[in-house]
């Protein structure tokens, strides 16, 4: 009967370490996957020197939206997250806009969220006669996504292009 017992403490150990290999396996794949998402939308508005966020999808258009909803549809990626509020670049608050994978903006459960932010009204820059210099904040989302659980905990990767000067 004690070694029953004792084999029933062995079988539960080795299913929590399997549940916490599991875990760990859909956390680093969500995450990798969350990042090259990211990395793709940055260089997608830098290759279009900016992008118009206040915009939607067209599918007819030939421009950085339409190019991040199309590869959005063409990946794997479907984590979604909450919308986040307001943050503070510099002086001002600069509110995110965020997008459903179909290119739509939302505010409840969105894909990806973007923010613009004015670099040459940061800090009173007594330089009038430069262009305007922007750059743009993305943001993507990666959940802890076991099985039988589903959706545990939700994260957000966060990144920034390079400063554009005469951006839209």
């Amino acid at each position: 009967m004690r070694e029953a017992i004792g084999g029933t403490w062995i079988f539960q150990i080795v299913i929590i370490f399997i549940l916490l290999f599991t875990g760990f396996m859909c956390l680093s794949v969500n995450r990798s996957r969350a990042y090259s998402v990211k990395d793709q939308i940055i260089q997608t508005i830098q290759a279009h020197h900016g992008i118009d966020i206040n915009s939607e999808y067209d599918e007819d258009s030939e421009n950085a939206f339409a190019d991040i909803v199309q590869y959005l549809q063409d990946s794997s990626y479907r984590n979604t997250g909450t919308h986040p509020g307001p943050e503070a670049f510099g002086d001002e608050d600069t509110t995110y806009q965020c997008f459903n994978r179909q290119g739509k903006s939302t505010s409840r459960n969105p894909v990806f969220c973007i923010a613009r932010v004015d670099v040459s009204s940061e800090g009173g820059s007594a330089y009038h006669e430069l262009p305007s210099m922007v750059y743009y904040r993305v943001m993507t989302f990666y959940n802890l996504d076991l099985p039988i659980f589903h959706d545990l905990f939700n994260f957000h990767i966060v990144g920034d292009t390079k400063v554009i000067y005469g951006g839209a």
